[in-house]
C-alpha cells in the first residue's frame, strides 16, 4: 500500500490497489487523479448521504470463493432512494463492484469483452431511444438485448451522483446525471448499462444474497445481522395534522396518511406533500398498519403499507389488497384476494420461457394463468418508493400451486415476484387474535391454492395403474396356461320355419331345435367351456340361439344364449354398420364327461330363408371379460376424481 498526500490539504491519502486511478481525500473530499507518485486535484466529491448502509470502507467478504475488500464507493440517488456502487479489490488485485439498493446486492465487473460499436447508444433520458445496428427503437422494460448474453431490460432509471469516497478505477463528477439500464438474463445474471460514459459501460455479474457475501467489518454490525432495528418515529401529517407512525424510517421513502390520503416525501426534512389520494377507506383493510406477522418459514415482519388495487375485466371491477411487510433486512408483500392469502417475495432475474406458454424458475415449471392491467386506488402507510394515486401497471401471473410467479410492468420497471399460498388457518395463527377474528374464510378458490383432488388423482392413478398391471399379468399368465382345446365343431344351416321374430316357445313358434353329436370334455372340473357361433353370410339379419350343454350321463344341462346380428346401411350419405356376425359365451366350471349341445334358434329371416352358421365348442378358455370388467370398476374412481379436479381448476380466481 502506498500513501500519497492530498494536493489540497496535504492529508495522507492511502492507495491500497495499484489499479486505482482516482482517490477521494477523507479530510477535505478532494477528488484527485493519480499521476505516478503524486495526486492531481480534479474536483471535489460531494457529501455522502447517510443511507443506513451496513457496508463501509474496509469491509471484507468472500463471494463464491473469491475474497474481496471494499476500498471505494460512488453514491447515486434515483427515484427509489440511494444506490451505492462499492468498489472492491479482489484477492488477486482485480476490481469488482458491489451494487446496493433497497436491501439487494449485485456483484458485477466491468465487461470489456463487448466491442464498443456493439454497445447501443442512447438518446434522451426521460423516454430514451436506443440506437443499435442503425435502428432507433424506443425501449420499455421487457425489451431484449444481446450483448454477449440475451438480456431483458428490467428497469430504466435516471441517477444523480451524490459523491464518492476511497479509491476508484474510474472518475466521477458530483451532481452529474446518467441513465442506467438494469438488465437481467434468464440464467440469473444481472447487468447494468451505465450511460455516464460514452460509449456506455456494461457491468455484468449476478444477484448476491447478503448471506452469501460473508461480510465482516460492517458498519453497525448489530443492524447488519438483524440484531437491532431502527425504532419507529412519529410524524405529523402535513395534510390534516394527524399523528402518524413511521415504522421503518431506514427503509421507507414516502408515507401515505391513512386519514386524508396525503402522501409525504419522508426523505425531505420538511415532509413536503408529493401526492394525494382523493378517497381513503379502511373498509376491508383486514391487517391494520403495524400488525405483526409470524408466518411459518418466513421472517417475522410488520405491516407498514397497504395498497388497494383494481382491474376491470368484461366491464366488471375486481379489487384486491396488497400489504407491504417489512422485516429486518428485507421486505415482502401479502396479497389478499377474495379472502385468499398469498405471500410474495421479490424475485431476482427473469424466469425462463418454456414451450406451452410456461415459465421456468428454479427448475419448477409455471403455467400461464392471466394478465391484466392494475390501478392503485388508494394507499395507506409507508412505502420504499414515492407512491402516487392512479399508478398503473400490467401484471401477468404464472402458477404452479402452491406457488406462483408474477410480473408487474410499468413504463420504467419490470418487477418479478414469487408467491406462496397461505392456508386460511395458517394465516389466522400468524396474526394477533383481535385481527384473526376479523379474517373471513374464503369461499372461492385461490389463484395458487393447491388442488386437493389433483393429489387424489395422482394417488388413484398410481393405484389403478398398479392393480391393472398386476391383473394384466394374471390375465397373460392365464392365457398362456389355458388349453384352448377344440372338442367339437360343426357346420349347420338355419331355415326360418316360423313367422319372423316369433318368440321361442310362443304359439307361433315352430320348434326347430336339434342336438349335436356327443363329444367328450376332459380335464378338471374347474375348467370352463366356451361356445362360439359364427354366421359369415349374415346380412342385415339376426340369429338368436338358446343353447344348452347337456351331460349325456347325468342329464345335467348348462343353459346360455348366443346372438349374432349384423346390420349396415347408408344414412344421409354416411355409411354405418352395427353388430357382429359371430358371438360366444363361456360356461364356468364344467365337470369332465360326455356332452352334447342342444340348439334352438330364432331369427327375422322370412319363412323359408336362412343362413349357414358354424358352431365350435372349446375347452379351457381364458376369457378377457373379467379383466375388462375389473378395469372399469378400477378406473371409475379415477374418472370421478378427474372431473372433481377439473371443476376445482375452473374455479380459480
Amino acid at each position: 500500500m502506498s500513501e500519497l498526500s492530498c494536493p489540497n490539504c496535504g492529508a495522507p491519502v492511502p492507495i491500497i490497489n495499484k489499479a486505482s486511478v482516482y482517490a477521494v481525500c477523507s479530510s477535505c473530499k478532494t477528488l484527485s487523479l493519480k499521476k505516478d507518485v503524486n495526486l492531481e486535484k480534479i474536483g471535489t466529491a460531494g457529501e455522502l448521504a447517510d443511507d443506513h448502509s451496513i457496508i463501509q470502507l474496509g469491509t471484507q467478504g468472500n463471494y463464491k470463493g473469491t475474497p474481496f475488500r471494499v476500498i471505494g464507493r460512488i453514491q447515486l440517488k434515483f427515484e427509489l432512494g440511494f444506490w451505492n456502487e462499492w468498489h472492491l479489490m479482489e484477492g488477486d488485485g482485480s476490481s469488482a463492484w458491489l451494487g446496493e439498493a433497497q436491501g439487494s446486492y449485485y456483484y458485477t465487473k466491468l465487461n470489456v469483452g463487448i466491442p464498443t460499436d456493439k454497445i447501443p447508444t442512447l438518446e434522451g433520458d426521460e423516454d430514451p431511444v436506443v440506437i443499435a445496428s442503425g435502428r432507433r427503437e424506443r425501449i420499455t422494460p421487457g425489451d431484449s438485448f444481446y450483448l454477449g448474453e440475451n438480456w431483458t431490460l428490467k428497469e430504466i432509471m435516471k441517477a444523480v451522483c451524490v459523491g464518492g469516497e476511497g479509491e476508484l478505477p474510474i472518475g466521477f463528477q458530483t451532481g452529474y446525471e446518467a441513465v442506467l439500464l438494469d438488465l437481467a438474463s434468464e440464467d440469473g445474471l444481472f447487468g447494468t448499462l451505465d450511460y455516464s460514459e460514452s460509449p456506455a459501460l456494461l457491468f455484468s455479474g449476478s444477484f448476491a444474497p447478503l448471506e452469501e457475501l460473508n461480510l465482516t467489518g460492517l458498519r453497525q454490525e448489530e443492524v447488519a445481522y438483524n440484531q437491532a432495528q431502527i425504532p419507529a418515529k412519529s410524524i405529523e401529517c402535513k395534510g390534516c395534522g394527524a399523528s402518524l407512525n413511521q415504522f421503518s424510517p431506514d427503509f421507507s421513502k414516502s408515507l401515505a396518511c391513512e386519514y386524508c390520503g396525503s402522501v409525504m416525501d419522508t426523505e425531505s426534512e420538511d415532509l413536503k406533500i408529493i401526492a394525494k389520494f382523493d378517497q381513503v377507506s379502511k373498509d376491508n383493510v383486514l391487517l391494520p398498519l403495524g400488525t405483526p406477522i409470524k408466518l411459518p418459514d418466513f421472517p417475522e415482519s410488520k405491516v407498514i403499507g397497504v395498497l388497494r388495487k383494481s382491474t376491470e375485466v368484461d366491464d366488471e371491477t375486481y379489487t384486491w389488497t396488497d400489504y407491504l411487510l417489512r422485516y429486518k433486512g428485507g421486505y415482502a408483500w401479502l396479497n389478499e384476494n377474495g379472502d385468499n392469502w398469498t405471500y410474495f417475495e421479490p424475485l431476482p432475474g427473469v424466469p425462463k420461457w418454456a414451450p406451452g406458454l410456461k415459465r421456468i424458475f428454479q427448475k419448477r415449471s409455471y403455467k400461464w394463468f392471466a394478465n391484466a392491467d392494475s390501478n392503485t386506488d388508494f394507499a395507506l402507510g409507508e412505502f420504499y418508493w414515492k407512491v402516487s394515486a392512479g399508478e398503473k401497471a400490467q401484471i401477468e401471473d404464472f402458477i404452479s400451486p402452491p406457488y406462483m410467479i408474477s410480473s408487474e410492468r410499468t413504463d420504467k420497471e419490470l418487477f418479478w415476484s414469487k408467491g406462496t399460498f397461505i392456508p386460511f388457518e395458517t394465516m389466522k395463527s400468524a396474526v394477533p387474535l383481535d385481527t384473526a377474528s376479523k379474517l373471513r374464510k374464503p369461499e372461492i378458490v385461490g389463484v395458487c391454492e393447491p388442488n386437493p383432488f389433483k393429489i387424489r388423482l395422482k394417488r388413484n392413478l398410481w393405484v389403478a395403474s398398479a392393480l391393472t398391471a398386476i391383473f394384466l399379468a394374471f390375465q397373460v399368465y392365464g392365457c398362456i396356461k389355458a388349453k384352448n382345446q377344440i372338442v367339437y365343431q360343426g357346420k349347420f344351416k338355419y331355415v326360418q320355419t316360423s313367422m319372423p321374430n316369433s318368440e321361442i316357445g310362443s304359439t307361433n313358434f315352430r320348434d326347430n331345435s336339434f342336438v349335436t353329436d356327443v363329444f367328450e370334455l376332459k380335464g378338471e372340473a374347474s375348467e370352463n367351456v366356451e361356445i362360439q357361433i359364427e354366421a359369415p353370410e349374415l346380412d342385415n339379419k339376426y340369429l338368436f340361439f338358446s343353447a344348452a350343454l347337456i351331460n349325456e350321463d347325468t342329464d345335467t344341462a348348462y343353459d346360455t344364449s348366443i346372438e349374432t346380428s349384423y346390420y349396415h346401411g347408408v344414412d344421409d350419405g354416411e355409411s354405418w354398420s352395427e353388430g357382429s356376425k359371430s358371438d360366444s359365451k363361456s360356461l364356468a366350471e364344467i365337470p369332465p364327461g360326455r356332452y352334447y349341445l342342444r340348439l334352438e334358434s330364432q331369427s327375422d329371416f322370412p319363412v323359408g330363408w336362412g343362413s349357414d352358421y358354424n358352431v365350435k365348442v372349446i375347452r379351457d378358455v381364458m376369457s378377457p371379460a373379467p379383466f375388462f370388467l375389473f378395469s372399469i370398476f378400477l378406473w371409475l374412481p379415477l374418472i370421478y376424481t378427474f372431473f372433481r379436479s377439473y371443476s376445482f381448476e375452473s374455479k380459480r380466481v
